[in-house]
C-alpha cells in the first residue's frame, strides 16, 4: 500500500467526489483537476488529454466511473 493510510486515501477520494456518492465522475475529475493545470499554465486540452488518461488508467472495469477501490489501487502502486 502507499505511504498513505486508508482514512487519507478516503479523505482525498472524497475531496474529488463531489456528489459523495462513492464514484468519481470524468467532470468531477474536470473540476478538480482543471484549475490546478491553469495556475500552472497548462492548455486546456492538454489538461483534457491528461484527465482522459488517468481515467483510462483509474478506471479498471471500464463504467466510466472511478470507485474507491480502483483509486486506491491506483494510490497503492505510486
Amino acid at each position: 500500500m502507499s505511504a498513505l493510510s486508508e482514512e487519507q486515501l478516503r479523505k482525498e477520494f472524497r475531496r474529488i467526489d463531489k456528489d459523495n456518492d462513492g464514484s468519481i465522475t470524468i467532470e468531477e475529475l474536470r473540476k478538480y483537476y482543471l484549475p490546478m493545470q491553469e495556475m500552472l499554465g497548462i492548455r486546456s486540452e492538454v489538461a483534457e488529454q491528461e484527465i482522459q488518461g488517468l481515467v483510462k488508467r483509474l478506471d479498471s472495469d471500464n463504467n466510466g466511473s472511478i470507485s474507491f477501490e480502483e483509486f486506491k489501487l491506483f494510490c497503492s502502486r505510486l
